[in-house]
């Protein structure tokens, strides 16, 4: 243990020196205007070398720049890409997104499917749209929302509201969402 502190020590930096390192990280910089570090430089640490191994050993010390998926899945495209791309109804794709408890208001044009689903269920949804009778799905769905139903049928749209709530209708796009003709 005390050999363990003795080295702990040896690696902290005496005060003086601080000033003389910010100076010359500063230079550096200067030098350096892309911000690349140079691998040949190392930097301070608190651990002993027995710890930096340990840490090393285990993986700690590997520095992975940020990882992305590829562009191209459909966990990075939104809803109304994926709805254009394979011409299902985007209410369609909502209320399949609430059964599973995505809250809503769903976005559509912000929001990843990714961001919003496991990709279990991203993968459930690709296999739907591809294995679905497209027409049958365009059928299921009126061509006027909530709103446009109440203001048409002249019915108070809170009532409306209400009922749909009581009845457990799901409306992803609250007021606006299209439903479903059944």
């Amino acid at each position: 243990r005390v050999k363990a502190r003795v080295q702990r020590l040896e690696h902290r930096r005496p005060v003086e020196k601080v000033g003389q390192e910010e100076h010359t990280a500063s230079e550096a910089a200067s030098n350096n205007p892309q911000g690349v570090e140079d691998s040949s430089q190392t930097k301070p640490t608190p651990y002993t070398e027995e710890e930096e191994d340990v840490i090393a050993a285990m993986g700690g010390k590997t520095h992975h720049k940020q990882r992305r998926r590829e562009m191209g899945y459909l966990g990075d495209s939104t809803l109304r890409e994926i709805a254009t791309d394979y011409s299902v109804p985007v209410s369609y794709l909502a209320d399949v997104l609430c059964m599973w408890g995505v809250l809503p208001p769903i976005q559509i044009d912000d929001v990843p499917l990714g961001d919003m689903v496991t990709g279990e269920q991203a993968f459930a949804i690709l296999e739907a749209v591809n294995s679905l009778d497209v027409g049958a799905l365009n059928d299921r769905y009126s061509n006027t929302s909530l709103r446009q139903l109440c203001f048409e049928y002249d019915i108070d749209l809170q009532d409306a509201f209400s009922m749909v709530m009581k009845e457990g209708w799901s409306l992803p796009f609250g007021v606006e969402t299209c439903l479903r003709v059944e």
